[in-house]
C-alpha cells in the first residue's frame, strides 16, 4: 500500500525526502488538464469520457501496468524501484538515526538541497502568479474587480477585458427537431444539386455557343486567308488583324494599312479600321464652260447587312489606297502651280491653256465621302464620263507604278550611309495626266481643222482625204499588261495626221501634221507643219498652226489652178502670195486673182479687182459651182 501511495505521489510531482528526523515533500508541476466542475449530478463525467481522457493521455489499457508505472516514476527520479513491499516497509522502519540512501550527510549537502528546494518553492510561486493572472485576465471582462488581482507587468502588456469564455450546456435530444433538420438538409442538398445540373446544362449550352461562333470565327479568317489577304497579330495585342495597304506606300498610310478582325455577338467578323474613319474615293470631273460633262464612277457604299468580309476589306483597301492617291496628288500639285494646276474647295483643277481654243475642258479631282457623295445626274450623249473614268484608272495606275518603283529601289543595293536626311520624292502622277489632256485636247483641235478644210474643200469641188490624228501606242513594245500601260503614260506623246488634196488635173499635194507633247521641258504641245515641198516649221500655239497651213494651202491651190490653165500660159503664179496674174490683151494691164483660205471663218475664196466668189457654209452663190469652173470665169 504504502508502495502504491509513493507512486502516484511521484506522479503528481510530491518527492518526500528526510532530514533531521522529519519527513519532507518537494512539488514538481505537470502537466495536467482541467475541466470544469459539473452544473449538477446529470452533466458529471461518465465512465466513456473518463476512459477516452485515459486513452489519450496513456494509450490502450493494456500497455498500463504497474510495472510501466512504476519505470515511469523511476525516469522521472521520483521513486527507487523496489523488488517487495518488505523493502518498503523496512526502509519505514529503518531507525532515525541510521543513514538514509538519499540523505544530507554533510553541511554542503544540505545546503544544495535547501537551494534546491527554494528553486522549486520558487518555481511554484511563479506557476500560481500566471495561473492567478490568467484567472483574473478570463474575469476581467465580466467582473471587473478581476484587475486588482492582475500584476502590474501583465497590465502593461494586455489591456483588460480582451479574454472571455463562453459556458456551452448540452441540449437535450429532440427527436422530432432531428428530424426537421435532416428534412431541411436533405432540402438544401436537393436544392444546391438542381442548381448545379442548371448551371452544368447552361455551361454546355454556353459552351456550344462558343464552339459555333469560334468555328464560325476561324472559318472567315481561313477563307480570307485562301484568298491571298495577310492575315497576322495586331501589334501590342491578342488579337488578329488583315493587312490591307501596301508594304511600299507612305509611311502614314503604311502604319494605318492593317485594321483588327474582331467578332459581333452573333460570331461574325467585323473590321475595325479606327474610330471616324469613313470610307472615301477619288473622283474625277470633267467640266466645259462652267458645266460638268463628264464625271467618273464612285464604288457602290456596302450596305449595313453586308456580309462578305472579302467584300469589305476590298472596300476598306480601296478607300485608303484612293486617300493615299489624293495625298500624293496633293503634294504634287505644290510644286506644279505655275502650270496651271491649282487647289480650290477641296479640290485639285488644271486647266490647259490652249491658245486658239476657249473650250478646252478643265479637269478636277476630288476626294468624296461615299456615304455623303451625291449622285450625278443623267448627261446626254455627248458626256465624257467615258473619258473621266479613264483618267481616274489612270492616276490609281500611276500609284501603282510608283509602289512598284519603291519596290525595286529597296531590293537594290543601298547607297553609302549619310548624315542628309532622305527626303521622300514627289510622285509623278498629276504631270502624265496634264501631258495626256494636252495631247488630247490638240489633236482634238487638230481634226476639227482638218475637218474643216475638207469641209470647205468639198463645197469647192475639191476631193480630199483624211488621215486622223490619234494617240500611238506604238512606241512601247508590249502594253497588254498595266506596267507596260503606265509606261506608256510616263513617255512623250507624239501623233500624226495629215490631209491630202486629190482629183486635181495634173497634179495633188499633201499637207502633213505632228504633235509632241511632254512636260519635262516645255509645257505646251509642238507642232510641226511639213508642207507638200518637204519643208518643216514648228509651232507651240496652234494658232499659228492654223495660220501657217492656210497659207501653205491657199498657195498649192493657187499653184494647182495656174497649172490647169498653162495651155494659154497667160496665168503666172506667185506661190508666195497665193496670187495667179496675166496681162489683158485689149488694155495690155495686169490682172491678177487671189487664192485664200480662212480656217477660222471656214471660207475659200477667189478675189480680183473687181470679183469675189466665196466657198463655206455662207456662200450660197456657190452651191453645185466648182472652183474650176469659177476660176474660168475670171479667165474669161
Amino acid at each position: 500500500m504504502v508502495r502504491t501511495i509513493r507512486a502516484l505521489d511521484a506522479r503528481l510531482g510530491i518527492h518526500p525526502y528526510s532530514s533531521n528526523g522529519r519527513t519532507y515533500y518537494t512539488v514538481t508541476m505537470t502537466s495536467l488538464s482541467f475541466r470544469p466542475w459539473a452544473r449538477d449530478v446529470a452533466e458529471e463525467s461518465s465512465l466513456k469520457d473518463v476512459l477516452a481522457r485515459v486513452h489519450l493521455e496513456r494509450g490502450h489499457f493494456r500497455d498500463i501496468t504497474e510495472a510501466s508505472l512504476q519505470e515511469e516514476i523511476a525516469r522521472e527520479g521520483a521513486l527507487e524501484l523496489s523488488e517487495s513491499e518488505d523493502e518498503v516497509e523496512e526502509d519505514d522502519e529503518a531507525p532515525e538515526g541510521g543513514k538514509d540512501q538519499g540523505k544530507p550527510t554533510t553541511r554542503e549537502d544540505l545546503y544544495k538541497a535547501k537551494f534546491e528546494m527554494l528553486q522549486h518553492v520558487a518555481a511554484a510561486e511563479q506557476d500560481i502568479l500566471m495561473s492567478l493572472d490568467f484567472i483574473s485576465l478570463l474575469l476581467s471582462k465580466q467582473a471587473p474587480q478581476a484587475n486588482t488581482t492582475i500584476s502590474p507587468v501583465l497590465k502593461e502588456k494586455v489591456p483588460s477585458g480582451t479574454l472571455g469564455t463562453d459556458i456551452w450546456q448540452r441540449m437535450p435530444v429532440d427527436k422530432a427537431r432531428e428530424a426537421q433538420d435532416e428534412l431541411l438538409a436533405t432540402s438544401v442538398k436537393m436544392d444546391a444539386l438542381r442548381r448545379s445540373a442548371d448551371s452544368l446544362l447552361s455551361a454546355a449550352t454556353r459552351l456550344q455557343d462558343n464552339v459555333r461562333k469560334e468555328t464560325q470565327y476561324w472559318d472567315q479568317i481561313l477563307s480570307i486567308s485562301e484568298k491571298g489577304w495577310n492575315v497576322c497579330r495586331l501589334p501590342g495585342h491578342h488579337r488578329l488583324a488583315v493587312r490591307l495597304g501596301f508594304n511600299d506606300s507612305a509611311p502614314e498610310f503604311s502604319r494605318r494599312g492593317i485594321a483588327a478582325l474582331n467578332t459581333d455577338s452573333d460570331g461574325n467578323i467585323t473590321l475595325e479600321r479606327g474610330v471616324g474613319s469613313r470610307p472615301q474615293a477619288v473622283r474625277v470631273r470633267i467640266r466645259k464652260m462652267g458645266k460638268t460633262i463628264g464625271s467618273s464612277k464612285l464604288p457602290p457604299l456596302l450596305e449595313r447587312g453586308e456580309s462578305t468580309l472579302e467584300s469589305r476589306i476590298t472596300h476598306a483597301r480601296d478607300s485608303l489606297f484612293d486617300e493615299e492617291l489624293y495625298h500624293e496628288m496633293i503634294r504634287e500639285s505644290r510644286s506644279i502651280g505655275s502650270l496651271g494646276v491649282a487647289v480650290e474647295k477641296s479640290a485639285i483643277t488644271f486647266k490647259p491653256d490652249v491658245a486658239g481654243n476657249e473650250n478646252v475642258p478643265e479637269i478636277a479631282f476630288e476626294l468624296v465621302s461615299l456615304d455623303e457623295a451625291q449622285p450625278d445626274l443623267s448627261r446626254g450623249e455627248d458626256s465624257e464620263d467615258t473619258l473621266a473614268q479613264a483618267i481616274a484608272l489612270a492616276v490609281r495606275l500611276l500609284l501603282t507604278q510608283a509602289h512598284r518603283e519603291r519596290l525595286r529601289t529597296r531590293s537594290q543595293v543601298p547607297p553609302p550611309m549619310s548624315d542628309k536626311k532622305e527626303e521622300q520624292p514627289l510622285l509623278p502622277i498629276l504631270r502624265p495626266i496634264m501631258s495626256f489632256v494636252l495631247h488630247r485636247s490638240a489633236l482634238d483641235q487638230l481634226n476639227n481643222y482638218m475637218g474643216t478644210i475638207k469641209a470647205v474643200l468639198s463645197t469647192a469641188g475639191i476631193n480630199s482625204s483624211m488621215d486622223d490624228a490619234r494617240f500611238d501606242l506604238s512606241t512601247v513594245a508590249d502594253v497588254s499588261n498595266a506596267e507596260g500601260l503606265t509606261g506608256r503614260l510616263m513617255q512623250p506623246w507624239t501623233s500624226h495626221a495629215g490631209i491630202s488634196v486629190e482629183g486635181l488635173d495634173t497634179t495633188s499635194f499633201t499637207l502633213g501634221f505632228r504633235v509632241d507633247t511632254t512636260l519635262s521641258y516645255n509645257f505646251s504641245p509642238i507642232f510641226t507643219l511639213t508642207a507638200p515641198d518637204k519643208r518643216a516649221f514648228r509651232f507651240t500655239r496652234f494658232d499659228e498652226v492654223a495660220a501657217g497651213a492656210d497659207t501653205i494651202l491657199a498657195s498649192s491651190l493657187a499653184g494647182a489652178l495656174a497649172s490647169t490653165s498653162t495651155a494659154d500660159g497667160r496665168w503666172r503664179c506667185n506661190l508666195r502670195e497665193a496670187v495667179l496674174t496675166r496681162n489683158r490683151e485689149e488694155d495690155g494691164h495686169s490682172h491678177g486673182v487671189w487664192v485664200s483660205f480662212d480656217s477660222g471663218t471656214a471660207t475659200l475664196s477667189l478675189n480680183s479687182a473687181t470679183r469675189k466668189i466665196t466657198w463655206g457654209s455662207d456662200g450660197a452663190e456657190t452651191r453645185g459651182k466648182s472652183i474650176w469652173g469659177a476660176f474660168g470665169e475670171f479667165s474669161g
